[in-house]
């Protein structure tokens, strides 16, 4: 075997591999982007469709919250603002009001605070019982909004899309006002 096979062979061998590091290399940016977009994840057991889910929530939503946005409470505008540019902080700052009215909520039914602390929204339910004021649908809208402010909060690799986060900080803003009215 003479030195031109010997560097040929050697060029078939890292040819592929090299082409596809320098591929990762050159376009990492664009790979961050595209894996960014994607709309579902799995980690272990836990898979998380933040967009599929958000449109479920808006479908609840018609029947349970009230059409209405007051979009002086609060700095709702600032928070549509907000989303523009930041729509993890968005969700985060909405769903703080939401935490506020959930303990409003409490002390008008005398929930113990610690309870609302972590909201367990199904022993919620169970506590304030069948009659009262939000509705069936409004516990199951409740217990999303606080999924997808999880997912926000927790999968920060996850890109998340100006317009979910808009439509996110409409619902909470909505959610937010029933849960004040209630």
């Amino acid at each position: 075997m003479d030195w031109l096979i010997f560097i040929l062979s050697v060029i078939e061998a890292i040819a592929w591999p090299v082409a596809f590091v320098a591929a990762v290399v050159f376009l990492r940016q664009e790979w961050v982007d595209v894996i960014g977009r994607i709309q579902s994840t799995k980690h272990k057991e836990i898979q998380t469709e933040f967009g599929h889910r958000l449109q479920e929530a808006s479908k609840k939503a018609k029947s349970s919250l009230p059409d209405s946005v007051d979009l002086a409470s609060k700095g709702l505008a600032h928070r549509l603002e907000l989303a523009g540019y930041s729509p993890r902080g968005a969700i985060l700052e909405s769903w703080i009001d939401v935490e506020a009215s959930l303990e409003e909520l409490g002390a008008r039914y005398e929930i113990p605070r610690d309870e609302l602390k972590h909201p367990d929204i199904h022993m919620m339910e169970l506590r304030l019982g069948e009659d009262n004021a939000l509705g069936k649908g409004a516990f199951s809208l409740l217990q999303s909004l606080c999924e997808m402010r999880n997912e926000a909060f927790y999968l920060t690799n996850k890109v998340i899309e100006s317009d979910a986060a808009k439509e996110y900080v409409s619902l909470a803003n909505r959610m937010a006002t029933l849960l004040k009215e209630a």
